[in-house]
């Protein structure tokens, strides 16, 4: 009999549980590789993402409110709540027979002052023309007076004295020549040799010849002497007479200028006339109301035959282009979010991503989304308002989307 020792002895494993052993092993290691390739996973989602839940907000968009910008009777809406619409389209229109009556006045009264003016700068062109001309002449009526005058004051020159003197000798040498010649004649005509017509005709031009002499020694004589007082009197009227005739001419001129002013307020008329022109022109146009942009007709509050106030509310039209969302994003998320940037949204409803544009970033915070608590010694957080613009047309105003704010610009 064999007898106990202190010694343990162990059997070797058998087949089952060596079995075992690999196939807890293999199970460890599959778990270690699958936490690895999630850890890696998320990891490698962190570098491109921001951490945080995704943040929510609701698709908006831009709404303009049509009106009037004159009161009357409404006379047709050509649209219905729904319509899409594209900008310059028409949407409504009032009566506009009162209108028209104010803007055919308008034309008329413009009209008329167009041919107020013109006649108005005809009359200061006709009567400048005159004018100019009648000083002119009167101008030289003076100078011409004062010539005459100077000269009767200051005497002939010499040398129209010595003209003077030469044709006194030929004035006495005539004279003398036709006196030899008529007693000549005359004693045959006495005698009877001659007719008399031939005795008349050497008379009269011995008259004639002396005459001559006489009134040439009378015009030397004055060129000798100078000018009597009653001539230089007769010389100063003159002078006096062309000058009140140039005084009355420059008179005219200040009418011309007065007509000048006539004209001024002519033209001024006819500006007034033609702003009331143009303002019934604008108030026709404005009455028909058209669409400012491509969008849809959210809704329609008037009906045709109705009276609408000046700024009521006709239609709401909603800007197709201009669909945007606000998010509101905390402090520790905003880095790297500029305006510009490319993003992707996530569209709940329609399960699927949509591109968007950062269209503004707040300059400053709105609200605090924390609260920081004293014991802990945290610090409050607040948060930015990001707005983004949606750049998905089938994404109409009201629809949930999410967005995880990207560091990195969407390509």
């Amino acid at each position: 009999m064999e007898q106990e020792t202190g010694i343990e002895r162990h059997e070797p494993p058998t087949q089952a549980e060596r079995s075992r052993t690999r196939r807890g092993v293999i199970a460890f290691a599959g778990v270690a590789l699958a936490f690895s390739v999630a850890l890696g996973f998320a990891q490698a989602t962190q570098s491109h993402t921001t951490q945080g839940p995704a943040l929510t907000g609701v698709v908006e968009g831009t709404e303009i409110d049509l009106a009037f910008k004159l009161p009357g009777r409404v006379a047709a809406v050509t649209v219905r709540e729904g319509d899409t619409l594209k900008a310059g389209q028409e949407v409504a229109r009032l009566t506009s027979e009162e209108v028209q009556a104010k803007l055919e006045q308008a034309e008329g009264a413009y009209a008329l002052a167009e041919v107020r003016a013109a006649q108005a700068r005809q009359g200061v062109s006709l009567m400048d023309g005159a004018s100019s001309a009648q000083v002119h002449q009167a101008q030289a009526a003076v100078q011409a007076a004062n010539a005459q005058l100077d000269a009767m004051r200051n005497g002939a020159r010499p040398e129209e004295v010595a003209q003077l003197e030469a044709k006194l000798r030929a004035s006495k040498t005539g004279e003398s020549a036709a006196r030899v010649a008529y007693e000549g004649i005359k004693e045959l005509y006495q005698a009877g040799g001659v007719a008399k017509a031939k005795h008349d005709e050497a008379l009269a031009q011995y008259d004639k010849l002396r005459a001559e002499r006489e009134a040439t020694e009378e015009q030397l004589r004055m060129a000798r002497k100078g000018a009597r007082q009653e001539q230089l009197s007769a010389s100063r009227a003159q002078v006096a007479q062309a000058s009140a005739v140039y005084d009355q001419a420059m008179a005219n001129r200040v009418q011309v200028s007065l007509k000048a002013l006539d004209v001024a307020a002519a033209e001024a008329g006819m500006k007034q006339a033609k702003g009331l022109v143009d303002e019934a022109q604008a108030a026709l146009r404005n009455t028909h109301l058209f669409a400012p942009v491509d969008g849809v007709v959210k809704t329609v509050a008037i009906n045709p035959g109705e009276l609408v106030p000046q700024g009521g509310l006709v239609v709401t039209v909603e800007d197709v282009r201009a669909r945007y969302v606000k998010f509101y994003v905390d402090e520790q998320r905003l880095a790297g979010i500029r305006a510009g940037e490319r993003q992707e949204l996530y569209v709940p409803a329609m399960d699927r991503r949509v591109a968007a544009k950062v269209l503004a970033v707040s300059p400053s915070a709105d609200f605090a989304v924390r609260k920081a608590t004293r014991e802990l010694g945290e610090r409050d957080v607040r948060a930015f308002t990001v707005k983004l613009r949606v750049e998905e047309p089938e994404l109409l105003p009201g629809y949930t989307v999410e967005w995880q704010p990207r560091k990195e610009k969407v390509s």
